[in-house]
């Protein structure tokens, strides 16, 4: 062997022995990381103490670093956490909790209006939301995720949890006007609904509840204002995540199911106690209840035939997240699906999302937003003459009696003077929605010079929504197979309607610190037009059921119609911030719109708000109390509020121009004498008031903040005074006045309350536990109608509600029930009722005592509203297991 050999085979032969040492001495250590309630955390560096090998944990807190044989511990930090060194021993799991430290929960930043603020330097009621909160509620909408998380926020879902009709109305601090008190929605500083935005893109969410948070939003904040904010990009390798869940539904509280034959003992019971024969023998009630006649003699269950739907309900999540120093992105795509608990009732979401920003220079950035929301929603429909809707067939399922058979031993359906609920879902009628949102924005921040930003943005939103409206015919037949009701003729209706808004926005903003003084300043203007365009066609007798193509009816008896409208806001609006060594705090906001809405002279408004709050765990006097008080800070607010929307029940005309008076068409005249003919007209059809203007709402707060025993413990109190003026309302007029009552500043509404807070988080080992409750108490009432009132309406329930002075809006009203009539002489000592009154009739209290039951015992019998709402949160978790648990309710509500 040559000494070249030698060398050669020696060298091979220890690089691999040193290969079988590192193979020996590298192990991989896998781990995750948490917060102080067990949730992950993302973007935590893990190091090992030689430095050699770090890594970040991902979205849902786990890591895996390799430890060569000198690494004896592992470094894990996070901004806004403390450090934690942890020693390295044989295992090959590990599990690391993180406590957020003290200044980084009062350095946190809250989104704000045009910008954020550190909570600590906050004057105003801001409630947040993160996505860890939200991630835990599978949820079918954003605004439900929110019932009972933050005092003063009222969530209420809608009663039918039908798929794509079950988004949370939400309502901030009450309903303080009789006009639209819908929440102003903002997701990516882009007005917006929250049924836009997938629950899984979000980052957080803000309430502006208060004058002094809401108020540099001016004409649109009466009714307080969300700030939705989406995930972002961020430096780092791409990270890739999916999460999906699968739920079920089940109808609840359905009504118990009384068996047909004693439906037809009470109803012969009833026909005699009202003086009239019974209608059912004992032979007949007899084959009700033994099933021997299932088709003349029926037991049917229709809530049972009817509730046989899935209730499946998926949700299906795809991000990509990454970047540089030089530009981040994040993409997104969702998918949900939800059935509903009756046959035919569907909806889906598909979203997608891209968030990308660029640092073009030091100087300069650039970022956009562009979201894609489809949601279709289909359902079925009745063929009840003139009713043809969804909410037709449940009202008529919770109706029909169960003596009415489902069919015929022919196979036809039996069915009662209104039709059958079965052959109406069992047909080809249908409802079809179909929503499509295209939201996008970009933005620019140029910093010519230090400490200054101008920020120049272009929002644009399209919606778009096509619906089709399909009732077949239906032609029953009786037991012998002979036609008898028809319900009918077939018919489609097809809509369409388009709208897009354009806003520019620019915003010029200012900071400088120097010695203990700290200021910015924002000064921004705004400008946005909106144009939509809505237009419908109905035709019928098409050729069968099965085809619903419009053109394939007939043209006899068609119609069509639509119309359009165009809205513009003009903006300029300002803030300015100082605080003094983070002890004195002050704030002022000013905004002056200008709306289309309203006449010259009177398009324009300002709304101010001041504010200040106080950190009293600065001040040196309070060094004795900081081994209790990690931070306690003191802060009030004014401000006045716009709000120039009405209600969307009125006409076009009455909403969009309401200080003029418009001509209407289809004002149809008559000419001629024995044999007049008919001339297409037009003609005012709503009155006007050329002098209405903007509707205000002053709002006073005073609130406390305050965290106790090193931030385990933390507590917020507010109360606050809301008051709206110059409501615009249609006050009633008289009938001789001929048109529409017109909108006008009229009405005052008054909202008061105090809204709770408090927080409890601990450990004990590595059981890690938290709490947080939240209460709010509302009162509201009517302080003035123009002179006018009560105003009463009927509700959904069938019930009636009234407005009037001294009393809360849309207030419950009817007789009082003081017990049961027993005998004829107790119908006898009492007011009288009815003539038909009998022994078991309802007993109604005689308020104005004038020995008859009428309109004047009439009384308040609650609200709709709750003046009361209430939330819990618990959160446990143990060793990479955890648990959520959520209550969240409502009382003196009726």
């Amino acid at each position: 062997m040559t000494m070249r050999k030698y060398f050669l085979l020696t060298a091979i032969g220890l690089l691999s022995f040193c290969a079988r040492l590192y193979a020996q001495d590298v192990r991989m250590l896998r781990g995750i990381v948490l917060d102080s309630i067990g949730r992950g955390l993302t973007g935590a560096i893990v190091s090992t103490n030689s430095s050699s090998k770090t890594v970040s944990s991902d979205e849902s807190g786990r890591f895996s670093v390799p430890l060569s044989v000198s690494d004896k511990q592992i470094s894990i930090s996070l901004l806004g956490y403390d450090t934690r060194i942890v020693a390295i021993g044989k295992e090959d799991v590990l599990t690391v909790q993180l406590s957020q430290s003290r200044s980084s929960v009062l350095e946190e930043l809250v989104i704000v209006g045009y910008g954020t603020q550190k909570r600590i330097n906050l004057t105003g009621a801001v409630a947040t939301v993160g996505s860890k909160e939200l991630e835990n509620r599978p949820v079918t909408s954003v605004g439900n995720a929110l019932q009972g998380m933050m005092p003063g926020v009222t969530a209420m879902a809608a009663a039918s949890g039908q798929p794509g009709r079950d988004a949370a109305s939400i309502n901030i601090r009450g309903i303080g006007t009789l006009n639209n008190s819908s929440a102003m929605v903002l997701v990516d500083g882009v007005i917006s609904t929250m049924n836009n935005v997938n629950p899984d893109d979000i980052a957080s969410i803000s309430v502006l509840k208060d004058a002094a948070s809401a108020a540099i939003y001016g004409s649109r904040a009466a009714n307080g204002v969300i700030l939705i904010t989406t995930k972002k990009g961020k430096n780092g390798a791409v990270q890739v995540s999916y999460s999906n869940y699968v739920g079920k539904q089940k109808a609840n509280g359905l009504p118990d199911f009384i068996p047909s034959y004693q439906v037809a003992q009470l109803y012969n019971e009833a026909r005699i106690n009202e003086g009239g024969a019974a209608v059912y023998t004992d032979a007949e009630i007899q084959k009700f209840k033994d099933g021997s006649d299932p088709y003349n003699y029926p037991n049917t269950d229709w809530l049972a035939l009817a509730y046989t739907g899935k209730g499946i309900q998926q949700n299906h999540y795809l991000s990509v997240v990454g970047g540089s120093d030089k530009g981040q992105y994040m993409f997104s795509l969702g998918y949900f699906d939800q059935n509903g608990l009756i046959p035919g009732t569907n909806t889906k979401r598909y979203t997608s999302r891209m968030n990308l920003s660029s640092n073009i220079s030091d100087h300069l950035s650039v970022s956009g937003n562009l979201a894609f929301t489809y949601t279709p929603i289909s359902e079925p429909q009745s063929s009840y003459p003139g009713v043809p809707s969804f909410t037709q067939i449940i009202r008529q399922l919770n109706r029909i009696s169960p003596v009415v058979p489902y069919k015929y031993a022919n196979g036809y359906y039996g069915y009662i003077s209104d039709g059958s609920p079965m052959a109406w879902l069992n047909s080809s009628s249908f409802n079809k929605e179909h929503y499509y949102d295209l939201v996008g924005n970009i933005t620019a921040d140029w910093s010519p010079i230090k400490d200054l930003h101008f920020k120049p943005s272009l929002f644009y939103v399209l919606k778009t929504v096509t619906t089709k409206d399909f009732i077949s015919d239906i032609q029953y037949y009786d037991a012998q197979g002979d036609a008898t009701m028809y319900q009918g003729p077939n018919s489609v209706t097809d809509g369409n309607s388009t709208a897009y808004t354009v806003t520019l926005q620019d915003l010029l903003e200012y900071g400088k610190s120097f010695y203990k003084h700290n200021l910015r300043a924002l000064a921004g203007y705004s400008q946005e037009y909106t144009s939509r365009n809505y237009n419908t066609g109905y035709r019928k007798n098409l050729l069968n059921n099965t085809i619903s193509d419009l053109n394939l009816g007939s043209t006899d008896g068609q119609t069509a119609s639509g119309y359009s409208y165009e809205l513009a806001l003009r903006s300029f609006f300002g803030r300015l911030t100082y605080n003094y060594d983070g002890r004195y705090l002050l704030e002022a906001n000013v905004r002056r719109d200008g709306s289309s809405r309203f006449a010259p002279g009177n398009k324009y408004s300002a709304f101010p708000s001041f504010s200040a709050g106080w950190n009293i765990d600065r001040e040196y006097f309070f060094s004795p109390m900081k081994n209790i008080f990690s931070s306690l800070k003191l802060r009030g607010s004014w401000g006045k509020m716009g709000n120039q929307s009405l209600l969307t029940s009125l006409s076009n005309d009455m909403q969009y121009y309401p200080y003029t008076t418009l001509i209407s068409t289809g004002q149809n005249y008559t000419f001629g004498g024995t044999s007049p003919s008919i001339a297409a007209g037009a003609a005012p059809v709503s009155g006007s008031d050329s002098t209405i203007s903007w509707e205000t709402t002053t709002e006073t707060d005073l609130g406390m903040d305050a965290s106790l025993l090193n931030g385990t413990l933390s507590f917020t109190v507010d109360y606050f005074n809301k008051k709206t003026t110059g409501i615009l309302i249609n006050v009633p007029a008289g009938a001789v006045y001929g048109l529409n009552a017109p909108n006008q500043n009229a009405g005052v509404v008054q909202n008061r309350g105090w809204e709770f807070s408090v927080g409890y988080r601990g450990n004990m080992g590595e059981l890690h536990y938290s709490a947080a409750l939240n209460a709010s108490f509302i009162n509201n009432k009517v302080l003035d109608l123009y002179g006018t009132g009560p105003w009463i309406s009927t509700v959904s329930s069938g019930g009636s509600t009234f407005t009037q002075v001294g009393y809360p809006m849309n207030s419950l009203y009817g007789y009082v029930a003081e017990g049961i009539f027993q005998s004829a002489e107790d119908i006898a000592s009492h007011a009288t009722q009815s003539a038909r009154t009998a022994a078991g009739d309802i007993k109604y209290k005689d308020i104005d005592e004038n020995g008859s039951i009428d309109a004047g015992d009439y009384q308040y019998l609650g609200n709709l509203f709750p003046k009361t709402t209430f939330g819990l949160n618990l959160n446990a978790s143990y060793k990479g297991f955890d648990l959520t648990v959520f209550f969240q309710g409502a009382a003196n509500v009726k």
